[in-house]
Order: structure tokens, then sequence, then C-alpha cells
């Protein structure tokens, strides 16, 4: 015998996927292990419903074979069926959406995923299997979808869900019926039991945790009270509630979770109940109400950890400062690293703080050359990597203190800063303002969100394999991984970026050497600067140590020492760049936002990270304009005045050749380069370049043109790489004089070759576009025939008359490829010596074919007869 039964005390949930799994075990009896709540016993008393229940009394236990489970998995929420659950040749099939723990049933078949309620699941499986299903059974699967998911409300609801109520409601689903059942009104019993349960709450606070337990008793017992659960949460703004309600001789426990990180169940499950991590109910006879709210306060203490400590928030690693170095040295470490507070260090072991206020203070007093010791805060307040956050929050806060240094064995570890603490503040208010509105179905940015579901979308599986390994590696030395940089910023944008760097809280070149060995993959790596290059088949990705960097002067290169990922970031270009995901196991696909790229993303702006950012690196005033044209995103205003400043007091003068010209050609490549010019003219950025350059109705023209020819030559196919930037460089500095072209490229330090190429190139093709007018084919052949195919190309876009466009046109397709048919030893075979000879016949030949005097191999051999003596 088949028999199909569900969990305890059974809700709509339960009734309607034993409906649905009668669908697919038609000779199955449908069997509640006990009773059912209120709702779906008054539901099955007036429904119209075909299928038949049997009752457990009625059935033979050792007549059943197969055990078919919904929405359960717990032997203990099973009843008399446990019983049988080791009994020879029992086959057991499992649906359900809960989480297995280690105490649940096995069977044969286990269909467990994910989804706000196990109905779900199986109106998937009827659709998908195009299984009939009438109006009722439409309507109860809508009954234990919406029961579940609180009508879709639930932090628990899924996509899956949603999609699933929408086909149900296509199916005849009466919403009418749904409602009556789901949003009842209270009975006075049920009102009178709410208003205790009310007033007799305690509230409690665990680890940042809210919890609420309302306390009842009645002498009669009660069936459903699950409901009142939802309506104590409406009322209250809390994180888990938890009912206790006495009752004869027992005390029913009704649990609800809001928020992931208290999973009811595990809690429940100390005393014998079970459910899911966000709902769970108990039953305890053993002991009375009062015992029963200090067990499970007691429990709740052992169960619910810090949502966050210390190590979550912290930054780190740290700027120090050693006992005996002078107030002028952290100075000028405070300037350089821009910092407020540097920890002091005496014998490698904390000692104190030094605060920049303080600092400035002894400048002033003319103390510059004394030793930070003798002016630094030794009784500030300190924390350990597993202090709680609400603690470090009542610290800081009551105390005034702006910086709380993290300790481990008298070691410093982190730091903790007024911006850490109002952010973790932020991401909890965040949080719970998504449990209170359910904003989960919305689009507005949070910090921490957590984007493993969309980097498994996005990335080839392959790739995303190797950033779960990277985590794994990391974990393994006690580092942080993070994905950083273009690769976040266009995973958050809907795209793919595979040019993925990794950056490590700890020792790049270590991680990199690891990780390499495992893949089996070459690592390259420069400890200079503590990066490492890892090449794996086709595909290569760079790992750099976390770093932060100083300026020297202004537009020189950067100076770079290791830093906390926070600082790594600080270092880069704009906002939009700036965001981390981290790779570590506990933490996979988390986001760090610490500057705002979400909020830019979404506002399509380009923004600088501070006011000295133009000043320390020149070329980030280029690269705003290009990834502006590159993603159709504004500048911001304030940026855009930055840029003017740095124009005004000539930075850009500063600015080396080669990185100017290395930005160019990114420029010319990823953005419609014309566009993106007029932004250079409009910031006067162009005249550091050549101050006669400028922006014409011919430079238009060339450059759109340049784009078209650039189309067509990769449209045929032809195989030869062009350096379509340096085409974009011929036009823009044609117009110049030649002493002037070479003035740009000097300025722009153009590799000698390069340089040689374009200059040449210019003037060779003003003259083949004069002779190119009326010419033969035999004269196309031989004045494009000395030009590389960058001269050809520009040769094309600079043409005005379609004479000239068609003659490269005939020159590229056809007459570029015309060779002898004759070789050197058919030559010989007909007597010929070799020498100088060899090349003039050939070379008429060629100008036989251009002038279509011959056509063949037999031909050619006539021709060469007729005109060459032996």
């Amino acid at each position: 015998m088949d028999v199909i039964t569900t969990h305890l005390n059974a809700d709509f949930d339960a009734l309607a996927s034993m409906v649905a799994a009668k669908k697919y075990y038609p000779e199955a009896v449908l069997v509640f292990p006990g009773s059912q709540e209120k709702n779906v016993r008054d539901f099955l008393s007036t429904s119209h419903i075909t299928l038949e229940f049997k009752k457990i009394k009625d059935l033979n236990f050792q007549d059943i074979t197969h055990l078919i489970l919904v929405d359960v998995k717990s032997p203990d929420r099973i009843g008399k069926f446990s019983e049988i659950l080791n009994k020879a040749g029992l086959t057991i099939h499992i649906y359900d959406h809960h989480p297995f723990s280690k105490k649940d049933i096995r069977g044969q078949k286990e269909v467990i995923e994910t989804a706000g309620a196990t109905t779900t699941i199986f109106t998937e499986m009827l659709r998908k299997d195009q299984i009939v299903i009438s109006p009722i059974e439409a309507t109860i699967l809508m009954l234990g979808i919406y029961e579940e998911t609180g009508s879709l409300i639930f932090p628990s609801t899924t996509v899956r869900d949603i999609t699933a109520a929408a086909y149900l409601l296509k199916k005849g689903a009466n919403l009418n019926i749904v409602s009556s059942f789901i949003t009842k009104e209270l009975n006075p019993e049920e009102i009178d039991l709410l208003n205790e349960l009310v007033h007799s709450s305690n509230y409690f606070v665990i680890h940042d945790v809210r919890v609420k337990i309302a306390r009842a008793s009645r002498d009669a017992y009660i069936g459903d009270i699950a409901f009142l659960a939802h309506k104590i949460r409406d009322m209250e703004d809390v994180d888990v509630v938890f009912l206790l309600v006495s009752m004869e001789d027992r005390v029913q426990v009704i649990a609800r979770s809001h928020i992931p990180e208290v999973d009811v169940s595990e809690i429940l499950n100390v005393f014998g109940g079970g459910g899911h991590p966000q709902a769970s109910s108990a039953t305890v006879r053993s002991m009375s109400l009062e015992e029963t709210e200090n067990e499970l306060i007691s429990v709740l203490k052992k169960k619910i950890h810090p949502t966050r400590t210390a190590k979550d928030i912290m930054t780190s690693p740290v700027k120090t400062i050693t006992w005996n170095s002078t107030i002028s040295t952290a100075e000028k470490s405070m300037t350089r690293y821009e910092v407020n507070v540097l920890p002091v260090l005496k014998q490698n072991a904390y000692y104190g703080l030094i605060s920049r206020e303080e600092v400035e203070k002894a400048l002033f007093h003319g103390f510059g050359k004394s030793r930070v010791i003798e002016f630094c805060t030794t009784d500030a307040l300190k924390a350990t990597p597993s202090t709680p956050v609400s603690m470090i929050e009542s610290s800081m806060i009551e105390q005034n203190q702006r910086f709380m240094p993290v300790l481990e064995n008298s070691q410093i570890v982190g730091a903790i800063t007024r911006t850490d603490l109002l952010r973790s503040m932020y991401e909890s208010l965040l949080r719970k303002d998504r449990i209170i509105t359910h904003e989960k179905l919305t689009e507005k940015p949070s910090i921490g969100k957590n984007l493993s579901s969309v980097m498994k979308s996005k990335f080839p599986p392959e790739i995303f394999s190797l950033l779960k390994l990277a985590g794994e590696v990391a974990d393994k030395f006690g580092f942080s991984a993070y994905i950083v940089g273009g690769s976040v910023r266009d995973l958050l944008q809907g795209e793919a970026n595979l040019d993925i760097d990794i950056v490590i809280e700890g020792d790049g070149i270590a991680f990199a050497q690891v990780l390499g060995k495992k893949l089996r993959a070459r690592v390259k790596s420069h400890k200079r600067f503590g990066t490492a290059v890892v090449v794996k088949d086709n595909f290569k990705f760079d790992v750099a140590t976390s770093r932060t960097e100083y300026y020297e002067s202004p537009a020189a290169l950067p100076t770079v020492e290791t830093s906390s990922i926070k600082k790594d970031l600080y270092r880069r270009d704009f906002t939009i760049n700036t965001m981390a995901i981290k790779l570590n196991p506990d933490k996979f696909g988390q986001l760090f936002d610490f500057f705002g790229g979400q909020r830019d993303i979404k506002e399509k702006t380009i923004r600088i990270l501070h006011n000295l950012s133009f000043i320390e690196d020149p070329t980030r005033a280029f690269r705003a304009i290009r990834f502006s044209e590159r993603f159709g995103f504004k500048i911001s205003k304030h940026t855009i005045n930055l840029i003017k400043t740095a124009v005004r007091i000539n930075l850009f003068d500063r600015l080396s050749g080669t990185r100017m010209y290395d930005e160019l050609n990114l420029l010319f490549l990823e953005t419609e380069p014309i566009r993106a010019l007029k932004r250079l003219e409009e910031l006067s950025l162009l005249k550091f370049i050549h101050p006669h350059l400028k922006v014409t109705k011919t430079l238009e023209e060339t450059f759109e043109a340049i784009q078209e020819t650039f189309a067509w030559f990769k449209l045929l196919f032809f195989e030869e790489e062009v350096n379509k930037s340096h085409l974009f460089l011929m036009s823009l500095i044609e117009e110049l004089t030649l002493h002037e072209r070479k003035e740009a490229l000097q300025r722009l330090q153009v590799p000698p070759k390069a340089s040689r190429e374009i200059l040449d190139g210019i003037e060779r093709s003003q003259t083949a576009l004069l002779r190119l007018q009326g010419a033969s084919q035999k004269d196309i052949y031989y004045i494009l025939y000395p030009l590389n195919i960058q001269t050809i190309l520009f040769t094309m876009a600079k043409a005005q008359f379609k004479e000239q466009k068609k003659a490269v046109s005939l020159y590229l397709t056809t007459l570029r490829k015309i060779r002898p048919e004759l070789k050197g030893e058919d030559l010989q075979e007909m007597g010929y010596t070799p020498g100088p000879l060899f090349k003039k016949i050939f070379t008429v030949i060629v100008d036989a074919r251009l002038e279509r005097q011959v056509k063949s191999r037999e031909e050619e051999i006539q021709f060469v007869k007729e005109r060459f003596n032996k």
C-alpha cells in the first residue's frame, strides 16, 4: 500500500502538497498523521473537494510499502508513521522546502528545494509535466502558497512562489475563497488570548537581536494559535516572536523569525519541536509555563550568536607608529596615509593611541621632536575580534571614542572608526527596514548585499568555481580575498567582465602560488609590488596584496605600501570602481561598498573619491571622460570643477607622455572617439597633447570614415592585425604641420617605431590619394603595394572620391593577392638560370596579370618563353 502523509497539526501547505502528490501517486491513500489546523478543518468540511482522506486508525501499517512524505521529514512530526521507518522493504519519497537537519528522515527519492512553500515545488512540477488541475485544486494549492508565505509578503517568499501563484490564478484559483480562509476575523476567545499575550510579553535584546516572548494560560486545549504569532508580528517591530501558551497538560510553543541569523527550528529542536528556519513549533509536556520560558531564554542565549562582531566591520591592517617616534613623524604619517589616529606600539605590542588633535597641539607648542609616548592616550577602550558590534556601539557612543583598537594577544589586528560604526548601524537599519517593508522585492541598493547568485549566473562555470576555490585557499591562510574593480562594477550593471582582479588582505604572492598549484597554472610574481599573474590555459587573472599609496609630488608615480581592503579601494579613481566582493566561504558574494559606488551606478554618475585625486594622478581626467562616454554616464559637477582646477594650474604638463598615450589609446578603443575628443577639448585637455590641436569638421569626418573603414575591413575577415587607435591618432595630428606632428608624438612619448609609421603613413597616404585618381589596376597595385596595412586603411578613410575608395577596396580584396603561379623550380625546369633574372621574370608576370595579359599557369609559361631568351 502507498500512503501520502504530512506533519502533525497540518496546515494548508501540507494539505495542498498532499493533494498535488496524489496527481503523481494516484494509487496512494491520503492520511493525516494527526490533527489539522482549525482553518484546514473548516475548509475540508465546507469545500467540494472530492478526494477521500483515510483515518490513521483504519490503516494496517504492515501493509504500507511506500511512504510519501510532503512538507515534512522530521520523524518527530509524523506521529505513528515514525514506527515503520525501519520496516524492511519500505521505500520513502520526500518533498519539502525545509533544509535537511541531522536527525531528518532520508528517502530513496528526495525533492528538497528552496522555496517559500512545498506547494510551490509541486505547482512547478505540475506545470512542467502539463498535468491538468481543476479550479478547486488550483484554489487549494493557492491556499498552501498564500498561508506559508503570508500572502507573498514574508521574507522567505521567493520569485518561484509568485510565479507559481500567477500560474494557479490562470488555472482558476478562487481568491475570494483564499481570502476567506487566510484572513479570517478573530472570535471573542481568540481576541482575549491575543490581548493576554500582548500584555504579558517580555522584550529582550540578545546580541543585537530583538526578541519578544509572549505567554498566556488556558484551561482548555486550543487547536490553532499559530496565526496569533503573525498578528503579534504585525503589531510589534521585533526580529523574533515566541508564543508560549499553557493549556491542559502541555505548553504549546510557536516561533516566528524574520531574520536569517535566527533559525527557530534549531531552537525549538531542543524542546522536541521542528519546522523551518522562519517558522517552527513545539509541544512541551514536562515543564511549567515559567520553566519553559526560563529554559527558552537560556537556549536563546546559547543559540543566538552576535549578528556582527568587531571582526566583521573592522579595518585591517592598521597603520601604527612606534612609541619612540617623534611628534613630527606622526604628523607626516597621518598626512601621508590620510588617517586621524595612530595606534602606538611599544615592543611590538599595543600601548595607546595618538590623535591628530594631540599632534597638532604638541606641534603648536613646539614639541615636534618629542616622542609620541609622551602625548598618547593609554586608557582608551579596546575590543577583541569577537566583541559584539552592539557592545562596541554602546562603548564608542557613551565614551565619545572615535577610534576603537581591536586587539588579540596584545597585538593590534584591526581598528573600528566612527565611519565603520555608522556604516554598520546603517546596514542594520536597512536590514530591519527590508524585513518590515519586504524591500527584498525592490531594487534599492544595500550595503553588504550578496551577489553570489548574480556571479553564478553571469560568470562561466569554470570562472565561478575558480573564485570559490580562491576564497577557500585564502581562508586556509587566514586571509581575506576579494574581486575588485571593473568586474564588480560591470556585474552590478548586469554584464560579465572576465578581466578578474583579486585582492588579498595578506600575502598576495603566497596566495597566488598555492592557488596556482591547485589549478595547475603558471604563476608570475612581482615581489616589489606584491602582485602576481596566474595563467590557466587561455585565461589569466591578477592577484595583488591590498595596498595603499601616496604621492611624493603632484603627477608623480605613487609609492605603494600594504594596507586594508578599504584603503586599497580608496586609492582607486572613481566611486564606481571602488567596490569589492568577498570570496571567503563564510561570506562568499558579499558586496563591500565603502564609497557609494552602487549609488553612482544607479545615478549613472562618474564621481572622484577625494579633492586631490587629479593632483595626485592627472590621467584620471582622461579616464573620467573615457568611462563617461563608454557607459553613458555623466561626470559629476564637482568632478568637472576639480578637472578644471587641475587644468588651470597646469598639472598635465607634469604628466608623463607614456601615461597620456596609454589613456588616449584606451579612449579611442572603448568609446565613440569623436565625442570623447570633444569632451577633451571642452575641458581644455587637448592642448596638453599639443596646443594647436582642435576638433574640426574635417577631423570629425575622418574619424567617422575610420570607423566605417575599420568595420568594413573586419567584415571581410582579413587576418591582419591593425592598431585601430593609431588610425585615430594619425587623424588627430594630420592637420598639424610636420614639425607639430613630431612635437605631439614626442609629448605622448609614442614608441620610435610606431612614431615613424604614423608620420610616414600620413605623408604617404596624402601622396597615394593624389596618384590614385584615374589610376589603372597596375598603377593601383604599385601605389599601394609599398604601404603597410595601417596606412592603406588610413588612405581609404581619407579618400574623398568614390574612385579612390574603389581603388583601395580593389587592392585589398583582389590586386594584392595577385601572385605568379610559376615558382623558381618551374623556371629552372624551363632552362633559366637562378639569379636577378628570376625577380625580373616574376615582376613581369605580375604586370601581365594586372593588365589581364595572362590568366593561367599555361599562359604564364608561354608569356615567359616569348619574352625571355634562355
